[in-house]
């Protein structure tokens, strides 16, 4: 591999990892040199984690290691959790490393630590030393984490997916943080985690590689994945109708005595005709996953009507509720946990069978369960397993044929391909995209990444603290969004550093005026005022933007003005 230079803090020369049996890693050979960011990818599996770990010099026990390893300086290892010491406050972990690692006192290890906390953007950074890891939100705990291992001045840093479970926008901001510091002190770093956009692409990495089957290979060089077949607007009327939808949640009686509620989706609208595909895009607490469980009546709603066919089924009696169960059907982040783990998948799809669609026969009840693995490309041999054997691709799939059993004629997806990475998640995304279209389901595919679900539905919605901010046709908002919270989105997908500055706001204390504006570079004194209207700016395009608003204004006039 290129890179191999006799002064680089790694370099790596026929690394081989064995059991007594097994081959984990085969013949690695590669080096990062100062000030460089190597990405390393792979899926679940591909043995990442073992490799950093290997590197660290904390390979497990009963682990063979053979080949040369060579490390010029300090390294750090930040692991998947970016794990801090949850009875000790951050300034006490700062000194403690600070001290074995350099050598400092305490007040210059806190001076430090203070401005390792400000590099990675960490607001009030000095009184923050003072707290627990458990009193910072998720996005400050890993900029804490990373602050820390690059406060001891690495020659070297491995991070094993960091932030992976952070929302997309989150995640390529604070890597993109880390990779500017780290060439800005001559660290090198290697930087490895599942496949997600292309890290050398967006600027991210200086190069990539990845990790298959125990080896490493340079990535596929080629264009970015195509949009599926333009399919043609649905022209009949909808099969579903939400209007004015509200969902909140209690949180008790204030110190007054009033009721206080946690709004969830604060009064969407949406139509979705029969095989119509419908992206709900946005980041945690948006309100996507909500939504979605309160159409089918899993979440129950305070406000706004949601009718199947033309039946509201907020106010269904329990037979039209259970007929219009057979029609809607949902597909969760987690298949396993949608399965009962003490009874075989064949019993559980049985169940289903018999509760929603029951068979003629026995042989037909049979031949309708074989089918339906059949279909998802899994043996029948499946049917006596138990959820806990299955591997995720399987689960995935599982849940997927579940879900089909009733014949449904709408589909609400979860983010389904959560748990799968690479070439399986692939996989799963083209089979749900050739079944929707042979049984012309309805489709409504919720999901952080927006790039697939733009690239998956013909229509999307994104949405901010439960209010739809754009809606447009995904082609649409692929080539020119015009929200500042769609652009980050889209280029968070791709790994490339959003626009907008710190996290997302507490639901439980949303800023007034308009949701993003706190963290919007586009933000003026009007933000703050009222909300924004969601208001067309162009044919079948809306968007809640006063920014937005005012260059369609502005555009308009001017088109006026023209002769």
């Amino acid at each position: 591999m290129s890179g191999s230079g006799e002064s680089a803090p790694l370099r790596v020369e026929g690394l081989s990892l064995l059991t007594g049996r097994d081959i984990l890693l085969d013949r690695l050979s590669f080096a990062v040199e100062s000030g460089a960011v190597l990405a390393l990818s792979g899926g679940a599996g591909a043995g990442k984690t073992l490799l950093l770990r290997a590197l660290a010099g904390l390979a497990p026990k009963g682990v063979t290691v053979l080949g040369d390893i060579h490390i010029r300086g300090r390294r750090i290892l930040v692991t998947q959790d970016g794990a801090l010491d949850p009875l000790r406050t951050l300034g006490a972990q700062f000194v403690d490393l600070l001290a074995r690692q350099s050598g400092l006192d305490e007040r210059t290890a806190l001076r430090r630590a203070a401005e390792a906390l400000e590099r990675f953007q960490v607001p009030a950074a000095a009184r923050q030393l003072a707290l627990h890891p458990h009193e910072l939100g998720e996005a400050l705990r890993w900029r804490a984490a990373l602050a820390l291992a690059m406060a001891a001045e690495p020659a070297l840093l491995l991070a094993d997916a960091p932030a992976a479970a952070l929302d997309p926008t989150q995640r390529a901001r604070l890597l993109g943080d880390l990779a500017a510091w780290t060439r800005e002190t001559g660290t090198a770093l290697l930087l490895a985690g599942r496949p997600q956009g292309d890290p050398a692409r967006s600027g991210l990495a200086d190069r990539r590689l990845c990790l298959a089957r125990g080896r490493l290979e340079a990535p596929a060089e080629g264009p970015a994945p195509a949009p599926p077949p333009a399919e043609p607007a649905p022209s009949g009327p909808p099969v579903l109708s939400v209007r004015d939808l509200r969902v909140a949640f209690p949180l008790g009686r204030g110190w007054r005595g009033e009721e206080r509620w946690l709004t969830v989706v604060d009064g969407l609208s949406i139509e979705l005709a029969e095989g119509e595909t419908l992206a709900l895009l946005g980041e945690t607490g948006s309100g996507k996953s909500v939504l979605a469980r309160a159409i089918l009546r899993l979440v129950p709603p305070v406000g706004g009507r949601v009718s199947w066919l033309g039946t509201d089924l907020a106010a269904a009696p329990p037979e039209a509720m259970r007929r219009a169960r057979r029609d809607l059907q949902i597909l969760f982040p987690d298949p396993l946990a949608a399965f009962d783990p003490l009874m075989t998948i064949g019993a559980q799809f049985a169940e289903t069978l018999e509760s929603l669609r029951p068979a003629p026969s026995a042989a037909n009840h049979a031949a309708r369960l074989a089918e339906a693995l059949e279909e998802v490309g899994l043996p029948a041999a499946v049917l006596d397993l138990y959820p806990g054997s299955l591997l995720p691709a399987e689960a995935a799939r599982a849940g997927l044929a579940h879900a089909l059993l009733p014949e449904p004629r709408l589909l609400v997806c979860d983010e389904p391909a959560a748990a799968l990475d690479g070439a399986e998640r692939a996989d799963f995304l083209a089979l749900l995209q050739a079944i929707r279209r042979r049984r012309r389901l309805a489709l409504l595919y919720a999901t952080q990444d927006a790039a697939e679900g733009l690239r998956i539905a013909r229509r999307a919605l994104v949405l901010l603290l439960g209010r739809i901010v754009e809606s447009a046709d995904s082609a649409v908002l692929a080539a020119g969004a015009r929200h500042p919270y769609s652009r980050a989105l889209i280029a968070a997908a791709g790994l490339a550093r959003p626009a907008l500055h710190g996290d997302p706001p507490s639901p439980l204390r949303p800023p007034t005026g308009c949701a993003l504006r706190l963290r919007c570079p586009l933000a003026h004194d009007g933000c703050a005022q009222v909300p924004p209207s969601l208001d067309p700016v162009a044919p079948g395009h809306r968007v809640a933007c006063h920014v937005a608003q005012d260059e369609a204004q502005d555009g308009a006039q001017v088109g006026a003005k023209a002769p």
